[in-house]
């Protein structure tokens, strides 16, 4: 445009009187801002005001609640009380044996259920894992509490604890082993610790590092899980993003899976999903807090099928506005054995609730949710 044509057009508009301008602006601006605030008020994403909401902002669960049956895969084969007034977390070890942390103590369970060895441990434990025959110490014990692991033989006798790496600020939420790896998702912190067999720092997994193309954890709440299978890829969940990521053991991102998705095959909520698991072929099973629901996904990451659906772990949930992190009905920690078993922990009925995948051509009423 030429500085011509840009007189010619300023001619047609004539000044305005002092302060106007500002003052309008000041106005428009003002008036956005209380709109912002009412649709902040009442588009409540966390159901703090209950049924106060606006049809338009009512989210029907529903759809997310229904579970097409033919999805879904396994049924639930058994029930196992634990008998513990809270239950943290759960894990498994040779021959199908399994074992539960809660109540100041772990306790080992025989395959069919039949209670073994209880280890007293001293303090609220909120993880454990068991060491495999590769371990320098096969049948090592190690039980993550808020700050620290304790360590126990495969006797149940203590022989140490480990803080190395771990501050106050810490909250282990899960551990995995692997050789002689020992592995625990420090939620406090958003990373994974790693230890030897000796208990001596070898790396912390996760913080933000734009060169190694690290972004970091979203952990909005105490739910921070890890696996490592056999193929020594540390997977770890990252439950903000609502995905699953992959790190060789020194750190090195080797991309993710998983996407936010009310659909059964995306991970709904603020936050999910909350725990995992391997099968033994390299497979994941996944659990979900706010809608509970057990899932069974590949080895690359897709879905493949239901183990559990929302009607079957909490039946009778209203989860429209249950998908806070402060929710109800709690989260199902996962497991599974070396027998293709998936073992959900339910905090509801303190139960260990076993599941096995379907025989062909078996049926199953549990996935309807109509």
């Amino acid at each position: 445009m030429s500085e011509e044509t840009r007189t010619e057009r300023s001619d047609l508009n004539p000044p305005r009187p002092a302060g106007v301008v500002p003052l309008a602006v000041g106005v428009v601006l003002a008036a956005v801002l209380l709109v912002a605030a009412w649709a902040v008020f009442r588009v409540d994403n966390w159901g703090e005001r209950g049924s106060g909401l606006s049809p338009r902002f009512e989210y029907d669960a529903t759809d997310v609640m229904s579970v097409d049956p033919a999805l879904v895969t396994y049924a639930e084969t058994g029930q196992v009380p634990v008998g513990m007034q809270v239950v943290q977390g759960i894990a498994t070890g040779a021959d199908g044996r399994f074992l539960v942390a809660g109540d100041r103590a772990v306790q080992w369970f025989e395959r069919d259920g039949t209670p073994l060895q209880a280890v007293a441990v001293p303090g609220e434990p909120r993880c454990v894992a068991v060491a495999g025959d590769d371990h320098r110490f096969p049948g090592r014990l190690y039980v993550g509490l808020t700050t620290r692991v304790e360590v126990y033989d495969a006797e149940g006798q203590a022989v140490g604890s480990w803080s190395q790496g771990l501050d106050e600020r810490s909250l282990l939420t899960s551990l995995a082993v692997f050789e002689d790896n020992v592995l625990a998702a420090d939620a406090g912190n958003r990373v994974v610790v790693r230890w030897d067999a000796a208990g001596q720092l070898l790396e912390t997994i996760g913080r933000p590092d734009e060169e190694r193309g690290v972004r970091g954890f979203v952990i909005p709440s105490a739910h921070f899980d890890i696996a490592v299978p056999a193929d020594g890829v540390l997977r770890a969940v990252n439950p903000g993003a609502r995905r699953i990521e992959a790190y060789t053991l020194d750190g090195d991102p080797l991309g993710h899976w998983g996407e936010a998705s009310p659909r059964i095959e995306g991970f709904f909520g603020c936050c999910n999903p909350s725990h995992l698991a391997v099968l033994s072929d390299g497979r994941f099973v996944t659990a979900e807090k706010g809608v509970p629901r057990v899932k069974i996904y590949s080895a690359q990451g897709e879905f493949e099928s239901v183990v559990a659906t929302p009607q079957t772990l909490a039946p009778g949930t209203n989860v429209g506005l249950e998908i806070r992190d402060d929710h109800s009905p709690g989260t199902f920690d996962v497991a599974a054995d070396d027998s293709g078993r998936v073992l959900v922990l339910d905090p509801n009925t303190r139960q260990v609730r076993i599941f096995e995948l379907l025989q062909p051509g078996a049926g199953s009423d549990a996935g309807s949710a109509n």
